[in-house]
């Protein structure tokens, strides 16, 4: 009897700490999205007095950048709340079991995707290694990869996606030519909108979706110091 009291309170205390760390990164992700809307909020409230007050006064050119203004500020939330709702889902998804998928196939399709851009595709992929993971999830996590690449390294980035074994897991690599990554942030870039290019539209979500993804199918995601660009390792389970 003293035993099972034991056991079930060590569980209630490790329920108790997971609901502890969950609560804080709710307090905290809350703050972030306050912060967030705030700025383009704030913009959008004072153009709209601006033009208000003053609309017959200005000139077709001053009206024109206003409303251009508002456009971009109105584009900003947009991207930010669909991001928000792609890392609800990711936070939330969980496996199934039986689920395949071929990083191969998925770089096939995203081949014509990036057809149109200046970013260059270059693929090392095995034909006999599949990771447990459904094709929808892989396909998110490489686009927001390889879109990273697009925004971060240079105007014409080229990509390299590798994959190999590494004691029962599958290793995905995705390496740019771009400036990199500096050491000091190679442990923020996966953290909620941590973004350097905030003022380009960067909502610092894209990595953060990857790393909720990844997580979520028992997997691990990393930012590896690199002699040059960015350099991403994902490890995830091998599809039986």
């Amino acid at each position: 009897m003293v035993r099972e009291v034991g056991d079930l309170w060590q569980t209630l205390m490790r329920m108790a700490d997971s609901m502890e760390r969950r609560t804080d990164y709710i307090r905290d992700f809350a703050a972030h999205v306050s912060h967030e809307f705030k700025t383009p909020l704030t913009t959008i409230r004072g153009t709209v007095e601006l033009l208000r007050e003053h609309l017959d006064e200005m000139s077709a050119e001053e009206r024109a950048r206003f409303l251009a203004n508002l456009d971009a500020e109105a584009g900003r939330m947009t991207a930010l709340v669909s991001r928000l709702l792609e890392l609800a889902r990711a936070d939330v998804m969980r496996t199934k079991e039986g689920e395949a998928a071929h990083p191969g196939v998925i770089l096939g399709r995203l081949q014509e995707r990036y057809a149109g851009t200046a970013l260059r595709l270059a693929a090392q992929i095995p034909a006999d290694i599949s990771v447990a993971m459904g094709e929808d999830a892989l396909e998110t996590i490489l686009v927001n990869l390889l879109d990273n690449a697009l925004y971060h390294a240079g105007p014409a980035p080229e990509v390299t996606v590798g994959l190999s074994r590494d004691a029962g897991m599958a290793v995905l690599t995705v390496a740019d030519d771009g400036p990199g990554i500096a050491d000091a942030n190679l442990n923020k870039v996966f953290d909620p909108f941590f973004t350097l290019t905030r003022n380009q539209g960067g909502t610092g979500l894209g990595l953060a979706i990857v790393r909720s993804l990844v997580t979520a199918h028992n997997g691990w995601v990393s930012a590896l110091p690199s002699p040059s660009g960015a350099l991403f390792r994902i490890e995830l389970p091998i599809s039986a």
